[in-house]
């Protein structure tokens, strides 16, 4: 009778094992999920958020300048920038203009831009400003119709 008695036991600490084992599975996923949230919530103030240029979702016209290749305002050593730049136009009229008379007039502007900068000008948070005064100075001739500067290429030597 004792070999009886240890196997109903058995049978009932099995099953007390495997509803263990159940609860702590749940009550992991659920501390799991619970954290993931928490965490999602507090941290999304700091996600960069989706920037919409244009609100129409469409980008205008792009004419590409080509390369530039241009020595950098550095005192210490000889450096150099090479970079590819494309304009975003919206007026089509500015776009015909640009693209077969003033283009030499264009990119003279944009190399003595860049020409003149600093190797800490044109580091990555920079470089956001430098599309501003590109895109500024441009639009001084171009009466507004630049709407955007990309740089397609951009390395420093």
């Amino acid at each position: 009778m004792p070999e009886e008695n240890s196997g109903k036991e058995t049978g009932n600490s099995s099953r007390f094992n495997l509803k263990l084992i159940v609860f702590g599975l749940v009550l992991f996923l659920l501390t799991t999920s619970g954290c993931y949230f928490v965490i999602k919530s507090a941290l999304a103030p700091l996600m960069p958020q989706e920037q919409t240029g244009n609100q129409s979702g469409s980008v205008g016209s792009l004419v590409p300048l080509g390369e530039f290749t241009v020595n950098i305002s550095d005192v210490s050593m000889s450096r150099f920038l090479k970079t590819e730049i494309v304009l975003e136009i919206s007026d089509s009229k500015v776009k015909k203009t640009m693209e077969e008379e003033m283009l030499p007039v264009v990119r003279d502007e944009i190399i003595s831009i860049l020409s003149s900068k600093t190797v800490a000008d044109l580091d990555s948070p920079h470089r956001t400003d430098l599309k501003n005064e590109i895109k500024t100075k441009l639009n001084k001739r171009f009466k507004n119709a630049i709407t955007n500067v990309y740089f397609n290429a951009f390395i420093m030597q």
